[in-house]
């Protein structure tokens, strides 16, 4: 008679175990949001550090040179194709991509503003010399309220 009430002791009850699934439930509730959030927040972030790299580069190459660059490769390459060397300097090591999805980014008013995404690619502007998100400078996207 003793083994019998040990063993029906053992374990967790239906009720216990519902609980804790709703528990884990509403957790992960929370969770999955601020995770998602969080991912285009590194999105923004990636953005912003990509074209402060680009920029960093281009006043490094203007001030090796005395000129801004006619384009990206004048930034990433010191040879051409066949190898001959260039007067150019290799300041990245390659080209960033942005991020796919919608960023988030602080702006300098301290706002969080949604950037969708606008190009594929960063390009140079050769006049003044700043990398461009679309038809944003990144001093754009910190403004952007």
């Amino acid at each position: 008679m003793k083994d019998l009430k040990i063993r029906a002791r053992r374990g967790f009850t239906l009720i216990e175990l519902v609980v804790v699934i709703a528990i884990l439930g509403i957790l992960a509730g929370l969770a999955i949001p601020r995770f998602l959030d969080a991912t285009a927040t590194a999105r923004g972030s990636r953005i912003v550090a990509d074209m402060r790299t680009i920029d960093s580069a281009v006043v490094i190459y203007n001030a090796k040179t005395g000129s801004l660059p006619a384009d990206k490769t004048s930034i990433t390459t010191d040879a051409d194709a066949s190898g001959t060397t260039l007067a150019k300097y290799k300041l990245l090591a390659v080209w960033p991509t942005p991020p796919t999805g919608t960023a988030k980014v602080t702006n300098n008013s301290g706002s969080v503003v949604a950037i969708t995404p606008t190009a594929t690619e960063y390009t140079l502007d050769a006049t003044n010399g700043r990398a461009n998100y679309g038809k944003l400078t990144v001093d754009d996207i910190l403004a952007i309220k």
